[in-house]
């Protein structure tokens, strides 16, 4: 009898150690205790949690969990821009539950338990999506196609300083804005094809002017070249004539004459020319003897 006793007070024991129990809030979470009587007051870091629950409770405590870590979301967004055209793109971003006490608390009374967990993309779905998505929309449509490449950056900033306050009071922060993975329409992106293509054709043509007007210039500094030095052969071909026509004096010709007569008599046999008269002239012709 006595060991029955003891056998069964022994089981009362398991049973009370395996309804109380330690519970861990883990870390990127807080943790909250729904009871009988509902969720308890206090919201808990990551930590263990003391649940005391009782093998004959009906309703035994359990602890709950808000996801409170960073993360990166990537919005898809369509907006008709102000050229009527659609435009295609994502909102990339980074999104957690605001850490507030008070707006923790908001949310577990406010957010569907349907498991032990509320995640930050379900905070993000019920309280920031509708906004982030109209509130892009009424930035960007502010643009055309072109604009909207050109003030990328512009845009950028816009979008944080729009939406940020709108997301003010709401369970949900949002940091690092941006527009990522734009796809223009079909029509822009040939267009853009055919400017690009216009371009580099409009380049390669400048490039080979340019070649050519340095060919041009080439051959101008060659002919240049050319002309200088054909001009400094002329001029000393005219100084040269010119000092000696300076030189040449009426002395100097009677000199020269005088050479000449002197080699024609050097040269001369004592032979007078033969002459005779032709048959229907009356005009004589020196006949040369040699």
């Amino acid at each position: 009898m006595f060991k029955k006793i003891i056998m069964t007070a022994s089981a009362v024991i398991v049973a009370f150690s395996m309804t109380a129990c330690n519970e861990l809030v883990p870390a990127g979470h807080k943790g909250k205790i729904l009871g009988k009587a509902g969720w308890q007051p206090e919201v808990y870091p990551p930590s263990k949690v003391w649940l005391a629950n009782n093998v004959w409770d009906i309703n035994p405590e359990k602890l709950f969990f808000i996801e409170t870590t960073t993360r990166k979301y990537t919005q898809p967004i369509t907006v008709l821009l102000k050229d009527k055209l659609t435009l295609k793109a994502e909102i990339v971003f980074r999104g957690r539950v605001t850490g507030d006490a008070k707006v923790i608390n908001g949310l577990f009374n406010d957010m569907p338990m349907n498991d032990n967990v509320v995640t930050t993309g379900e905070v993000y779905e019920t309280y920031g999506k509708m906004i982030v998505l109209n509130t892009a929309r009424e930035v960007i449509s502010k643009y055309d196609v072109e604009e909207v490449n050109t003030n990328y950056q512009r845009i950028t900033v816009e979008l944080y300083n729009a939406i940020a306050p709108k997301l003010t009071g709401l369970p949900i922060d949002i940091s690092d804005v941006t527009i990522g993975n734009i796809e223009y329409p079909a029509i822009v992106t040939a267009a853009i094809e055919e400017a690009k293509e216009r371009r580099m054709k409009i380049e390669k043509e400048e490039a080979q002017v340019q070649i050519e007007l340095t060919k041009k210039k080439g051959q101008e500094e060659l002919a240049e070249a050319d002309y200088r030095i054909k001009m400094i052969e002329a001029k000393r071909i005219r100084d040269y004539n010119a000092m000696t026509v300076k030189g040449i004096t009426p002395d100097l010709l009677e000199l020269r004459r005088l050479e000449l007569r002197q080699l024609e008599l050097e040269k001369w046999n004592g032979v007078l020319p033969t002459t005779f008269m032709g048959a229907d002239s009356n005009t004589p012709v020196i006949v040369s003897t040699k």
